[in-house]
């Protein structure tokens, strides 16, 4: 009889139905909110504590309503959903988890300033319901497309390991806030994600150590994407609404062409010693590999 294997350590491979019990029941119950609660942490905690000391009961459920946190609006929800759906492995669970995760924030933004509410401070005067409106939608949007991506990575690790790259940002932005000090550098825990997702995508086949070149250029034009969304939404912000689409566009080409040299040496500096670790690991499984069992 054929030994079972995870999905996990099988990717590809169809899933075998289990008959569900009571335990599994009550797991996937507290799974929602649970997945609920690490979205809107792995999406928004760093940008709620930015600038702030950590104090976890002044922390608020909230989403971003200013187009000057455009970027936390599209990259956060769009990593923290696919590391929800990389986790639960299920369709319906994760859509309820992030919905979940999405309602209670928005709802809490949307009511800030109530009576029943009397614990959250009022809405800055200077929040425009339309910005704020526009914000909400783009989360959710963000959030929806994190799930689609994730329901197709998850089939293999090297698809995982290239489309989990979303995800790094914000993961090490949430890690950064819960371990280190807000002045430290984070680069290592960076680096240390890379070596994970290096090794994923070459960990069955060892010739796919070939692809890692195109994971680099991938995460520095990641890099090189969301700094140019951050600077057109700090143009589209302070420049007031008569803005037009194309002088946005163009001082986010602007950026670009300014930026690309500097995250391009700056990306090298993270993803070469990730590459050496991930390179030693995958080398060290070859051997392995090539020498068998012991006694055989």
């Amino acid at each position: 009889m054929m030994e079972r294997a995870p999905g996990w350590a099988v990717p590809g491979r169809d899933r075998m139905p289990e008959p569900p019990t009571w335990m599994s029941s009550v797991a996937h119950v507290l799974a929602v909110p649970a997945m609920a609660l690490l979205w809107w942490a792995l999406g928004f905690l760093a940008w709620q504590t930015a600038g702030l000391s950590i104090a976890f009961e002044s922390l608020r459920p909230t989403l971003p309503v200013l187009l000057s946190d455009l970027g936390v609006a599209i990259f956060g929800p769009l990593g923290a959903s696919l590391v929800v759906i990389a986790l639960l492995r299920r369709w319906g669970l994760s859509v309820l988890s992030v919905l979940l995760g999405f309602l209670i924030p928005a709802a809490l933004t949307l009511s800030r300033g109530l009576f029943l509410l009397e614990f959250l401070p009022p809405t800055p005067f200077y929040v425009n319901p339309s910005e704020r409106m526009i914000m909400l939608l783009v989360t959710a949007v963000a959030g929806v497309a994190g799930l689609g991506i994730g329901a197709f990575a998850v089939g293999s690790l090297q698809r995982l390991g290239f489309f989990a790259l979303l995800a790094v940002s914000p993961a090490v932005s949430m890690l950064s806030v819960l371990l280190l000090d807000a002045r430290s550098d984070s680069r290592w825990l960076t680096c240390t994600a890379l070596v994970v997702l290096l090794v994923m995508i070459a960990w069955r086949h060892w010739s796919a150590v070939l692809l890692w070149p195109v994971f680099f250029v991938l995460y520095w034009l990641l890099a090189l994407t969301m700094t140019a969304v951050d600077n057109g939404a700090q143009t589209l912000r302070y420049r007031g609404g008569g803005v037009s689409a194309w002088f946005v566009a163009e001082a986010m080409l602007g950026v670009a062409r300014s930026a690309w040299r500097v995250l391009l040496g700056l990306s090298w500096d993270v993803f070469w010693p990730a590459a050496v670790i991930a390179g030693l690991v995958i080398g060290a499984q070859l051997a392995w590999r090539r020498a068998g069992p012991v006694g055989s």
